[in-house]
């Protein structure tokens, strides 16, 4: 139960602080190498990385008059994969002003370093985009990457 509730802390951490856009605290949810990716948009590995892409890619939420966004998380999936690794999958609905503006899920690898669980890689996966999305460059590109992949 420790360990699952470490794990959950690390996942719940990570949205607490991107959803403030406090960038410099969500790279510490990750291993010094520990990898971040949008599927289908950007990768970064490192916290320094990390660090360098989040900070680029919030400038457009902090620059909204009234900004709101908040990740509700919702089931959360753990498998350990030994004493110090894991992996881990959580849904999550992201609202904006808008209301709900995109659902998706988190898909971590995550490794037990020095008694903290951090994020080795994470993919995250956005499912769904609501027709007024607040981001609406990042779904057209989900959206042409479904219908590729639906031809294949």
């Amino acid at each position: 139960m420790l360990v699952r509730e470490g794990i959950r802390a690390v996942v719940t951490r990570y949205t607490f602080h991107a959803d403030r856009g406090r960038v410099s605290d969500l790279v510490q949810c990750f291993t010094e190498d520990g990898t971040l990716e949008f599927v289908g948009e950007w990768s970064a590995t490192g916290r320094d990385g990390i660090l360098a892409q989040t900070s680029s890619v919030t400038v457009d939420t902090r620059a909204r008059p009234h900004p709101l966004l908040r990740h509700h998380l919702a089931s959360h999936h753990v498998e350990l994969d030994g004493a110090a690794d894991a992996s881990s999958t959580t849904y999550f609905t992201a609202y904006t002003e808008i209301g709900p503006d995109h659902v998706g899920r988190y898909v971590d690898r995550l490794r037990c370093v020095e008694g903290d669980w951090l994020i080795a890689h994470r993919r995250v996966v956005v499912d769904w985009w609501a027709p007024a999305t607040l981001y609406p460059d990042e779904a057209e590109r989900s959206a042409e990457r479904r219908a590729a992949r639906a031809q294949s």
